[in-house]
């Protein structure tokens, strides 16, 4: 379920959403310090539009995808050294509880995920450098949750760019609600300037699983039972419908923006083809817009 990054095309640093955050990555390296603040029609994690389960869709009132099936307030602030050391700090609402929904997997009788509504914190930091016509970075981000349980967790970043293209990789580094430990998230992402002042990009996202953690895959680690063959475990019990998958593509997003005149707002557009998630579930196409102000 996340996102993150001083280029968010995750869920991160996240949403896929279309990677403002990309932007304003580009905008820092220009500046010491910048800062910018959203509103987005969606918040949808790496392609995951329709649903995180191994069957139909519970719905966002049962803490399923998106992030945020209402508009969704993002911000954030980024700070790079000439050195090419950088850190930031990426923010957004959600439109359900994982403070609920992490409790929920020692008091199965919890099912209002509405309550307690959680906010999204993502900071990072690490180091961009070159060698010869590659570029290379190498970062760290910490997702933290107001009204979060079982939610914060590191993930690693490791990414490599060739002319318009990056290539990434995000790692999870320990067990939460949303993944399990290992789960990889691959990214590969073009961008292209176009006339008028429009930024065309394309991001390409796929995902490695580690198919058994604490909350995602077939056992019940609180009870020490297994799941029946037909069924997955997912947070807080045994689900009939797919299993577990090491890996499966998850999304191709492409994305328009242009800034609004002077004004310093930037609109932008993202059409996302839904890939499948973790249980091989098909993800359903979806498209986003957004306003955006920098500073």
């Amino acid at each position: 379920m996340k996102q993150a990054g001083s280029m968010r095309v995750m869920r991160t640093a996240g949403a896929v959403i279309l990677s403002l955050t990309a932007a304003w990555g580009s905008t820092a390296s220009a500046a010491d310090l910048t800062g910018h603040v959203d509103v987005v029609s969606r918040y949808y994690l790496r392609g995951q539009t329709s649903t995180y389960g191994n069957s139909e869709p519970l719905g966002n009132a049962g803490a399923d995808a998106p992030e945020s099936d209402h508009p969704a307030l993002q911000w954030g602030a980024d700070y790079v050294h000439d050195s090419g050391f950088y850190a930031g700090y990426w923010g957004s609402t959600i439109n359900y509880s994982y403070k609920q929904l992490g409790e929920s997997y020692k008091n199965r009788g919890i099912t209002n995920f509405q309550r307690d509504k959680s906010i999204e914190n993502d900071f990072y930091g690490g180091y961009n450098g070159t060698v010869g016509e590659f570029g290379y970075s190498v970062g760290l981000t910490y997702y933290y949750y107001i009204n979060g349980t079982a939610s914060n967790a590191p993930e690693t970043k490791l990414a490599l760019t060739y002319g318009p293209v990056t290539f990434s990789a995000q790692t999870l580094l320990q067990d939460v609600v949303w993944g399990n430990k290992g789960d990889t998230y691959w990214s590969a992402v073009y961008t292209r300037a176009l006339p008028y002042q429009l930024s065309f990009s394309a991001t390409l996202g796929f995902y490695t699983y580690t198919e058994e953690g604490k909350y995602n895959g077939t056992k019940d680690t609180l009870t020490g039972t297994s799941c029946a063959a037909n069924e997955s475990f997912i947070v807080n019990g045994c689900y009939a419908g797919k299993r577990p998958v090491g890996s499966a593509f998850r999304h191709l997003t492409f994305g328009l923006s242009q800034p609004i005149a002077n004004t310093g707002v930037t609109w932008s557009g993202q059409f996302i083809v839904g890939g499948r998630n973790r249980f091989d579930v098909q993800q359903g196409n979806r498209a986003v817009l957004s306003l955006s102000y920098g500073f």
